[in-house]
């Protein structure tokens, strides 16, 4: 695989580093360049963390070079520098690339591998799933790429993505608790809401009337009490797995996926109010 990113990828380079396991120094070739949309394989590499690995030519241990580099997506107009570690002067190193390289649509850094990885997953799960590809509520092209990037870098639950990868690929982890945690970070990115156990939208319109598979309507009637996370729907007719509603008068969408609440009344009543105080008088 190292081989093939490196005939591949746009740059490389000849480094000088330090086994951890024998105590001595090898030179290896790293990749500081790579354009995926010309270079697929590496998606893949990193997908599975086998970008930029180094085996130690005296006792074939097996590294993670941590070295920066360039991730770059044409298609996308996309240009990350990446750097696994924090590194000096952030801040003159972060304006010099800006300067240098200012002119991609979109220009960002990324300061942990898992950002990297969720964006790939992100952009992937777009691709290869009709669904939201077709529906999704937070626009295409760069306007989807916009909000995916803030997800990365401002969204609490990264930190939990975070330890799900390390301990599915380095430790003990089941791949259903990384699934799991997937799942509900494209529910989060596509702003979907906890389910109302009164099944009523934030507009007041019943959701019922939109929870339909099969061309039929679904009976929540016995299901109310079990709604979670974990909880699975299935459609009587074809037993494909429910995941929710969309509020057929206002767009807004609902999961029990992230949970439940038990109404959203009160943000009604509270907009309701904010829509009389600002009602002109007669």
């Amino acid at each position: 695989m190292v081989n093939l990113l490196n005939n591949l990828a746009d740059a490389c380079s000849v480094e000088t580093f330090r086994c951890g396991n024998c105590d001595r120094d090898f030179e290896a070739k790293i990749i500081t360049w790579v354009d995926v949309s010309r270079a697929p394989h590496a998606k893949r590499a990193l997908l599975t963390w086998d970008f930029n690995i180094l085996q130690c030519t005296h006792c074939g241990c097996r590294h993670f070079s941590g070295t920066p580099f360039f991730f770059e997506d044409f298609e996308e107009g996309l240009l990350i520098a990446v750097f696994p570690r924090i590194p000096e002067e952030r801040g003159t190193m972060e304006k010099a690339i800006r300067e240098k390289y200012g002119y991609y649509p979109a220009l960002e850094f990324f300061y942990d591998m898992t950002q990297l990885w969720m964006l790939i997953y992100f952009q992937e799960h777009y691709k290869t799933n009709k669904d939201p590809r077709v529906l999704s509520r937070i626009g295409r092209g760069e306007e989807r790429l916009r909000k995916m990037l803030h997800f990365l870098k401002e969204d609490p639950l990264m930190i939990d993505i975070r330890e799900k990868l390390t301990e599915s690929f380095f430790g003990d982890e089941a791949n259903d608790d990384l699934a799991d945690v997937l799942r509900q970070a494209v529910y989060m990115l596509e702003e979907t809401l906890p389910w109302p156990l009164d099944r009523q939208c934030r507009c007041g319109a019943d959701l019922t009337t939109w929870l339909k598979c099969c061309g039929s309507r679904i009976n929540l009637d016995n299901h109310d009490q079990l709604l979670s996370r974990h909880y699975v729907i299935y459609c009587p007719t074809c037993k494909e797995a429910l995941w929710g509603a969309t509020c057929g008068a206002c767009g807004r969408a609902y999961t029990w996926k992230l949970g439940t609440v038990d109404s959203y009344a009160d943000s009604r009543t509270r907009n309701g109010m904010a829509a009389a105080q600002h009602e002109p008088e007669a």
